[in-house]
């Protein structure tokens, strides 16, 4: 189901989402929340996709309560919430250790290098990690990067604390294919390390697409590859 960014009041967001306990992907990028509705999704053990990008309006004990859960999450988007660092905590803690595409962007104070450390010891089948915009992540961060076995695209985009020299280590993770680092090299710089990471891919895909439904533009009638039987056409 996808409700991204519909025009949808919490009630009857709630009045929708309390009848389902079956859902396997589901989206609500954009939407405003409540701790009821957290708690509905709580009711899905399937859901393998979620998409809760931008959203707002539910507490950290929702968020834990909904991510023990769900426990077979393939795929999550809980970047650009209206989190706290409680929020963040409760995420790195709580996200289920089978997940393998994760976006956590967006936090800038509140991911700490701490909550890295957790995160990968957590969930160690990442293939796609997204921590852009996360001010206070260092190169020392990197070690933890190293520990994952499957990582092949890795976004640190806006850490600024993360010089352009200092990305070169990350071409010794032997199963990395992509590198997202807007914000931080200069075109030059991008240039050389392209040069230096001939293997891997930078700077090649600025949005992301983890758990989301559709990417780009592309008008297939399609939402996670499963074609929609039912399309609304313009007259």
């Amino acid at each position: 189901m996808d409700l991204s960014n519909c025009t949808v009041s919490v009630a009857d967001l709630q009045s929708i989402l309390c009848l389902c306990k079956m859902l396997l992907n589901l989206s609500l990028e954009g939407l405003v929340l409540s701790d009821n509705i957290i708690k509905s999704i709580a009711e899905n053990p399937s859901l393998m996709r979620l998409n809760l990008c931008g959203c707002s309006g539910f507490s950290a004990e929702a968020l834990e309560l909904m991510l023990s859960s769900c426990s077979v999450l393939d795929e999550l988007n809980l970047s650009w919430c209206d989190f706290t660092a409680n929020h963040v905590k409760a995420a790195v803690n709580h996200v289920t250790s089978k997940v393998t595409e994760l976006n956590l962007s967006g936090y800038r104070h509140n991911l700490q290098i701490p909550d890295v450390k957790t995160l990968v010891e957590r969930c160690p089948f990442l293939v796609h990690l997204d921590l852009s915009d996360s001010i206070m992540l260092k190169p020392e961060c990197f070690q933890y990067f190293h520990q994952l076995l499957f990582l092949q695209h890795l976004c640190l985009s806006r850490c600024y604390q993360i010089s352009p020299a200092a990305l070169v280590e990350l071409g010794e993770i032997p199963t990395l294919k992509t590198l997202q680092v807007f914000g931080i090299v200069t075109d030059s710089s991008l240039q050389l390390l392209k040069e230096i990471l001939p293997d891997v891919q930078i700077n090649c895909s600025p949005f992301t697409s983890i758990a989301r439904p559709t990417v780009g533009s592309r008008m297939n009638h399609e939402i996670w590859g499963i074609k929609c039987r039912l399309t609304l056409e313009k007259r």
